[in-house]
């Protein structure tokens, strides 16, 4: 299937065939189509090479966030985890340096040296819980650290996985408008490419328990842990 063929049979699942013209940009919100479980999905990316583990992935996802019915009424326009298990702050601990070693590996192996050296020694994990603060938006005011998280973000632009991955590039993107649960989940299409088995795995397993990171320094990744409801 090419990538023409591709968008045209997603719009084709979501009654939008007559959209005009058919780019990428036409796949913004495909996925929330198909919520809670994505299963109206499967015979598109069973045709594709990578399609069963892609499909895994995407399994995992719908059933992590679920209904996107919000409790006080609207529907979700990105997929949350609204009611994430719990994490001790070890396991925590764990998976955010696992996931800082998967962005290492990556740029390494892609020779961007810059966010390699940022990596070249791990910073220090502090777990707190609570609602994150916000990032600097201006440039100007995050760390050298944080930028280099960002720019990691977009490493995987540079592999070439073919027109059916960059098609569908967007469309992933706009799950939740996070680059690091993107390249989870497309990882199928970059790993014969870069030969790494799936270094955002861990990054996966922190938005499943609602785990967000805050950088404000240069030696040290803050990780929230979302406060648990009273039973």
């Amino acid at each position: 299937m090419n990538s023409d063929d591709l968008i045209s049979r997603c719009l084709q699942l979501t009654n939008n065939d007559e959209t005009q013209p058919v780019t990428p940009e036409s796949l913004i919100g495909f996925f929330q189509c198909f919520r809670p479980d994505g299963k109206a999905i499967e015979e598109i990316f069973t045709e594709l090479d990578q399609g069963n583990d892609l499909l895994e992935r995407l399994e995992e996802l719908y059933y992590s966030a679920g209904d996107d019915r919000r409790p006080s009424g609207g529907r979700d326009a990105y997929f949350v985890v609204r009611r994430p298990k719990p994490i001790e702050p070890a396991q925590t601990e764990q998976l955010g340096l696992s996931w800082l070693n998967g962005i290492r590996q990556l740029a390494v192996k892609l020779d961007q040296t810059e966010i390699a050296n940022s990596l070249r020694e791990f910073p220090e994990i502090r777990i707190l819980e609570g609602l994150p603060p916000k990032h600097p938006k201006a440039e100007s005011e995050q760390p050298n650290l944080l930028r280099s998280i960002l720019a990691a973000g977009e490493m995987t632009a540079t592999i070439s996985a073919g027109p059916v991955a960059e098609s569908l590039r967007q469309a992933y993107y706009f799950i939740a408008c996070d680059p690091m649960l993107r390249d989870y989940l497309m990882w199928p299409f970059y790993r014969s490419s870069t030969q790494l088995n799936d270094p955002f795995a861990s990054y996966f397993q922190l938005w499943q328990h609602g785990v967000k990171y805050r950088i404000f320094g240069e030696t040290q990744v803050d990780f929230y842990l979302p406060r648990q409801r009273a039973a």
